[in-house]
């Protein structure tokens, strides 16, 4: 699944001004009648539940909005760019981490979701020594950081790569419903021809404006799950198994690490006909390993997804090899698996307090290769540490229907 991108881009111009002057027969010299450039197209972010990733824009890095024509004789307008609509799933949050200057000041001052009037920007006059000349070259736009509003050093198409991990992004807004539109850069608006530079003092105005510029952005797009449950676990805890048992899902299962190397969805349906909450979604992630919080392993990809699950359902499980080593008591099989919850706790924690805030519940699957005593001691082990486990086999089905009332009973909770 495709979940991250970085792009540059870049709302249309607005269009140049014109200088021109009224010519017909038997006029030797009309007034100023140059028309005023059109206005930048837009570049919109618009939510849509007919694509699930971001793949549309894997292996893109520019999108750009079109420009606004210049003004034309005899007072004509130029005509306006065209807006550029990006589509992205429900659940994107769209980051700035680089943009001009004319970006950021609508960000700090107007705010993301508020465009300028067209009254409120100034637009840079030139100056021509006779008519039909061309316009000096307008002043470039800076790119600057987007937190501190240092200037980036050009291009700008190298910082790309390590984009979504720069301590200087902000967060612009999130996609949370279809049809929801960020405007993401605006476009410049156009600049006025010499026909309004008219005056008694200055009866052939040889000046225009050039068009504002539109904005540009440097952003990320980062897909969050949005699941009422995340599944949290080390690699092949049985995640995928569980999934695929409680829901239709059908995430690749194999017996080897990191099978699961992107997040998978299902909706576990209430049987009981009179509960309230009728549907859940569950979310299976990628699996972690201890220094995930640090980035190893799939490390950041598998813990920024549990930030937007509402809560999570530790899946523990013991290597078949130690569940058979006669040399290890129950007693210590089961610390083992306590050990497991405690080293998830920390990598959460160390990911983000916001992650050990949400409600929890623990689980251990493959019970149907552990004999009695092991699963007496597990019960015992954790009740006396102050934790409620449920055993249940993915293979089975051992359990399942208990750990599906213990989901309901979770999520009902929030």
């Amino acid at each position: 699944m495709t979940d991250l991108v970085s792009l540059i881009l870049r709302a249309g111009d607005g269009g140049l001004g014109k200088v021109s002057f009224h010519r017909e027969k038997y006029v030797l010299k009309g007034g100023p009648d140059g028309g005023a450039g059109g206005q930048g197209g837009n570049v919109v972010v618009r939510g849509t539940r007919s694509v699930a990733t971001l793949k549309p824009y894997a292996g893109k890095t520019k999108f750009e909005a079109q420009a606004g024509e210049p003004g034309g004789r005899r007072k004509r307008y130029g005509g306006k760019g065209e807006d550029l609509v990006l589509e992205v799933p429900i659940g994107t949050e769209i980051w700035s981490v680089a943009e001009n200057e004319t970006a950021r000041k609508r960000r700090m001052i107007k705010g993301i979701n508020e465009s300028w009037k067209k009254d409120e920007i100034i637009r840079a006059k030139y100056y021509l020594e006779k008519e039909g000349q061309a316009p000096p070259p307008q002043e470039e736009d800076l790119w600057l950081t987007a937190l501190g509003g240092e200037a980036v050093a050009e291009p700008v198409e190298e910082l790309l790569g390590g984009a979504h991990q720069s301590p200087q992004k902000v967060l612009l807004g999130t996609i949370l419903e279809e049809g929801q539109e960020i405007l993401v850069c605006q476009g410049g608006f156009g600049g006025r021809g010499n026909v309004v530079f008219k005056g008694p003092a200055n009866t052939t105005p040889l000046e225009a404006e050039y068009g504002a510029p539109g904005e540009k952005r440097l952003v990320v797009f980062e897909l969050k799950l949005l699941a009422d449950v995340g599944l949290v676990g080390f690699p092949n805890a049985g995640k995928s198994t569980l999934l695929s048992r409680i829901t239709k899902a059908q995430p690749k299962i194999a017996n080897y690490p990191f099978t699961t190397i992107e997040p998978n969805l299902g909706i576990l349906t209430a049987e009981e006909r009179d509960r309230e909450m009728q549907e859940v979604v569950v979310a299976d992630i990628p699996g972690l390993i201890e220094g995930a919080s640090a980035g190893k392993g799939l490390g950041f990809d598998f813990l920024r997804h549990i930030e937007n699950t509402s809560m999570l359902l530790f899946v523990l499980a013991l290597d078949e090899s130690l569940v058979f080593d006669e040399t290890l008591t129950p007693a210590t099989k089961a610390e083992r698996l306590h050990e497991q919850f405690l080293s998830l706790q920390k990598e959460l924690a160390a990911h983000g307090k916001i992650l050990t805030e949400k409600p929890y519940r623990v689980s251990v699957n493959k019970i149907d290769l552990y004999p009695p005593e092991l699963r007496q001691e597990i019960m015992r082990l954790f009740t006396e540490r102050g934790e409620e486990v449920v055993l249940f086999s993915g293979a089975t089905g051992e359990g399942l229907p208990e750990l599906k009332r213990v989901v309901f009973d979770l999520v009902g909770k929030r």
